[in-house]
């Protein structure tokens, strides 16, 4: 970017803050290796798919970042592809909580196997989301400021995701 100036990196340090906001908040609710693998043990999956949640979600992760590194290469506005891309994440989650808040679990007899599906629906569209997110970070930040863009946001993300355990807690 030419005339990327500073005015404007601090203007995107201030929407990924509040990004990173709302992921860490919903990252407390849908932890990978605490959540997951309780919610899948009471819709009573079997032992080895609780065990190993996390490393299916790592896999799963991975594998797409192989394809959309390559495909991110080619695209020429990449505001509107990560707009499309996390639109992939929100219609899945959509999916997964319309299915579990309007559908009862005890009538669903593999509640189990739906939920993987969705997760591992979940997993691959974070891993279509990575390398396009981070190209655009890389053309949204300054580089010289990079460092404290990401301590900011990691911090931003570690405030929200203690905001809901401090909402959650107050709740029960």
């Amino acid at each position: 970017m030419n005339n990327f100036s500073i005015n404007d990196h601090n203007h995107n340090l201030k929407y990924n803050l509040l990004h990173e906001f709302f992921w860490g908040f919903g990252v407390a609710f849908h932890t990978i290796y605490a959540a997951i693998p309780l919610f899948l043990k009471e819709l009573s999956a079997p032992d080895y798919i609780v065990v190993s949640s996390a490393g299916i979600f790592s896999f799963v992760v991975a594998f797409p970042t192989l394809f959309s590194a390559g495909i991110g290469r080619n695209i020429k506005d990449i505001n509107i592809a990560v707009i499309l891309v996390h639109c992939i994440i929100l219609s899945v989650t959509f999916l997964m909580g319309f299915t579990f808040m309007f559908f009862d679990s005890e009538l669903v007899g593999m509640a189990w196997e739906v939920y993987l599906t969705y997760f591992i629906l979940y997993a691959f569209s974070i891993g279509i989301i990575v390398p396009i997110w981070t190209d655009f970070l890389n053309q949204s930040t300054l580089g010289s400021h990079r460092g404290r863009f990401f301590g900011l946001g990691f911090a931003f993300n570690s405030i929200g995701t203690v905001s809901y355990t401090h909402l959650l807690a107050n709740e029960t």
